[in-house]
């Protein structure tokens, strides 16, 4: 079998979101596109790091979508993992209101972004 390769099938979602809100100016402005890796719920969920912007569905707020820097990371005694959030300035809603989210509230991730001035 020399000479052939073995591939794993990857299985990712790719979609777009559209900012609203000022939260993550000067990095996100209002009208900016952003190419977004969905995680997956099948057990194969990607880890994100400190730092990687995200997009959070918070579970009091089904269909409500933010964008947030992740500022800290814990894992609790079972391993469950936990996210605090932020805005890149301090106009937004973040995790100094709404405290630590669930690893399940983090949809997706930020992967490229498109200058809303190429949609005018």
């Amino acid at each position: 079998m020399s000479g052939f390769g073995i591939f794993r099938a990857i299985s990712f979602r790719l979609g777009r979101v559209v900012v609203a809100g000022t939260s993550m100016q000067p990095t996100y402005n209002p009208k900016d596109w952003l190419l977004v890796r969905y995680r997956t719920s099948d057990g194969s969920r990607r880890a994100v790091n400190e730092g990687k912007v995200v997009v959070i569905e918070r579970e009091v707020q089904p269909g409500v979508f933010y964008i947030k820097r992740i500022s800290e990371i814990v894992s609790d005694e079972a391993g469950a993992t936990s996210y605090f959030v932020s805005s890149d300035n301090a106009i937004g809603t973040d995790s100094r209101q709404w405290g630590y989210l669930r690893d399940d509230e983090v949809v997706a991730t930020v992967i490229a972004r498109i200058k809303g001035s190429y949609f005018n």
